[in-house]
């Protein structure tokens, strides 16, 4: 489904960042946000929210209650980020005003080494630079898991590579704060990207175990994915629903021949395991049999 223009014009976002030069089009385009590369040598991506403020607001700082709540728990997770090998933000929010209304934009670091969607395009990745993806996004994990906090959409567009090569894990936009009241009903499935998700999150959300090893299981996808070139579960042709069947059935995947060292296929099967009651038992456990710690 094609987006909306956005509500204001190449001109008046020019104006409102006033020697910032922005570049548009943007660098991407959600449901609820733009992001524009800062060319002015700040190593920024300015982020606008495209939901204007309501009238009657002034100035530029920003009441949380006025934040949609989704977007408030992203901000807060990119908030809580001590790890970096998380995105983080590194401009809180403000309102500014883009033409005939104000909108809340903030900053967050531009990582300029693509993604991990791009680069699979050409090939899979070696042995050892897989190994290392899995490390940096395992830790990754284990610090959203230090403050109750699960990604549930770790997938190769979602990583992308710094300056030196360092992969980090972004747009934590529909991750579960375990400790905050749910924003999805009780008896719906949770948020995900259907090719990347792990059979809990299909299930409803009273019956459903969605934790770190939810997060540990779209790691094990993108590390298997990463290593052969091929996504464990989905193959060319299949549908959505024959996915999920496949997803909600299968028993095991066969890791015996993945060109990685025993100790990454250990982990990468032991993530890709059904059920969470099969997978590892701490965030720190697979960085332990890696060696990583």
């Amino acid at each position: 489904m094609s987006l909306p223009p956005l509500p204001f014009s190449d001109d008046e976002l020019a104006t409102a960042f006033d020697g910032r030069s922005l570049v548009t089009p943007p660098l991407g385009r959600g449901s609820y946000k733009a992001a524009f590369l800062a060319d002015d040598g700040s190593g920024s991506v300015v982020k606008v929210l495209t939901e204007p403020l309501p009238a009657d607001v002034d100035g530029t700082d920003v009441d949380a209650s006025l934040l949609p709540e989704r977007f408030a728990r992203e901000i807060r997770a990119m908030q809580s980020a001590n790890c970096p090998y998380l995105g983080a933000i590194s401009s809180e929010p403000r309102a500014v005003q883009i033409g005939a209304a104000r909108y809340v934009t903030y900053e967050e670091p531009f990582y300029g080494g693509g993604t991990l969607a791009e680069r699979l395009k050409a090939a899979a990745l070696s042995s050892d630079e897989a190994e290392t993806l899995v490390v940096e996004l395992l830790f990754a994990v284990h610090e959203l898991w230090k403050v109750r906090i699960v990604h549930r959409d770790i997938k190769p567009g979602n990583i992308v590579f710094d300056g030196t090569g360092r992969s980090v894990l972004i747009d934590p936009g529909i991750s579960l704060h375990v400790d905050l009241d749910d924003l999805t009903e009780s008896s719906h499935i949770s948020p995900m990207t259907l090719g990347f998700s792990a059979p809990e999150q299909h299930e409803a959300r009273r019956y459903a175990q969605i934790d770190f090893r939810t997060d540990h299981f779209l790691v094990g996808i993108v590390g298997f994915l990463s290593v052969t070139g091929a996504h464990p579960i989905l193959t060319i042709g299949m549908d959505r629903n024959a996915f999920i069947a496949k997803l909600l059935s299968f028993d095991r995947v066969d890791v015996s021949s993945l060109p990685c060292r025993e100790e990454l296929k250990i982990v990468i099967g032991r993530l890709l395991a059904p059920k969470p009651n099969r997978r590892f038992r701490s965030t720190l456990e697979p960085l332990e049999v890696l060696g990583a710690i």
